[in-house]
């Protein structure tokens, strides 16, 4: 009897084996592994407007700006704040967290989150049509270029033409941080050509993001008519929130 017990026990246990080796096997059972970005994958924003929604993904090498971007946003700092600076082909700007209050006498663009950034510029990112990047004070009175924690702007610029590139090309070898990083190359100018840009800030402010989906939002708001301050009229246009997620990247993305 003990000898019988002992190997059912004994097939009990292996039976026992068996099956969690299965389960291990299974689809769907093994640990899913956790996405970093810098490791193989990045920080898309989703940013809900006003007048609709706007994607755009961090870029993992201006580590600065990106953890402090999803550091606000992942608070809610960004939540009912204006684009309180609107130019039409050349871009749209937020970030200021006064202009929540939305005075309609007051004009915003002054405040952040309290604090700057030191520049981040990367000689391959340019101001192509899509770009996100951080807003600052003029060089004057901010000659280290420091960012603004939390205003940025999106390009939307114009489609650049010899004469345009010619002043930019000019701009840059006056103010860029590296003139020669900063040269628009034969493919940049392809770029600027035919979707267009803000060529003559290349190598100035640090670009931390581009937009992947949304442009026709971005678009739609840098066509409302504005006042003397560059601000919207009429309805306010203004950030609803912002969500962050971590996504692998892809072949082109790195």
């Amino acid at each position: 009897m003990v000898e019988q017990n002992v190997k059912l026990g004994q097939k009990i246990r292996c039976l026992l084996a068996a099956v969690s080796c299965c389960l291990l096997a299974l689809p769907g059972t093994a640990k899913k592994k956790t996405l970093v970005a810098g490791q193989g994958a990045h920080y898309e924003v989703a940013m809900k407007t006003s007048e609709g929604s706007i994607r755009f993904r961090l870029f993992n090498d201006t580590p600065k700006h990106r953890d402090n971007f999803v550091k606000l946003a992942e608070r809610g700092f960004y939540d009912n704040v204006l684009f309180h600076r609107v130019i039409r082909d050349f871009m749209i700007q937020a970030g200021d967290p006064e202009s929540v209050e939305a005075s309609q006498v007051k004009v915003y663009g002054n405040a952040d989150a309290g604090y700057k950034l030191d520049a981040e510029i990367v000689p391959r990112y340019y101001h192509k049509r899509g770009a996100v990047a951080a807003a600052r004070e003029g060089d004057e009175a901010n000659p280290s270029r420091q960012s603004s924690s939390s205003q940025f702007y999106i390009v939307t610029g114009r489609v650049q033409n010899d004469s345009t590139l010619t002043a930019a090309r000019n701009k840059i070898a006056e103010r860029a941080a590296d003139p020669e990083g900063a040269q628009i190359t034969a493919e940049r100018e392809k770029v600027y050509r035919t979707v267009g840009g803000a060529p003559h800030l290349d190598g100035s402010y640090t670009i931390f993001g581009e937009v992947v989906s949304g442009m026709g939002t971005v678009m739609k708001i840098s066509k409302l008519p504005t006042d003397s301050q560059d601000r919207p009229k009429g309805e306010d246009v203004y950030i609803k929130n912002v969500k962050i997620k971590t996504v692998k990247d892809r072949k082109r993305d790195k």
